[in-house]
């Protein structure tokens, strides 16, 4: 058995990739909700909701039983 590094490494850089992204959506969201402003206060609760799908997409590709 041997592991094919190229792949590996497409997989880490990916991975860290998209959890920096989640983790600056959210730190968006937070400095969005607290502002004061209509508008501002709307895009930080969209910049939620858009964690949310991407950590439920993120959990339904890990768990077999969901992709039924």
């Amino acid at each position: 058995m041997t592991i094919e590094w190229g792949n590996f490494l497409i997989v880490l850089v990916v991975s860290v990739v998209a959890a920096c992204g989640v983790v600056a959506l959210f730190s968006l969201g937070i400095r969005l909700v607290s502002a004061s402003g209509l508008w501002l206060r709307a895009t930080g609760v969209a910049a939620f909701v858009a964690c949310r799908a991407l950590v439920l997409y993120g959990v339904y590709l890990i768990v077999p039983a969901l992709d039924r």
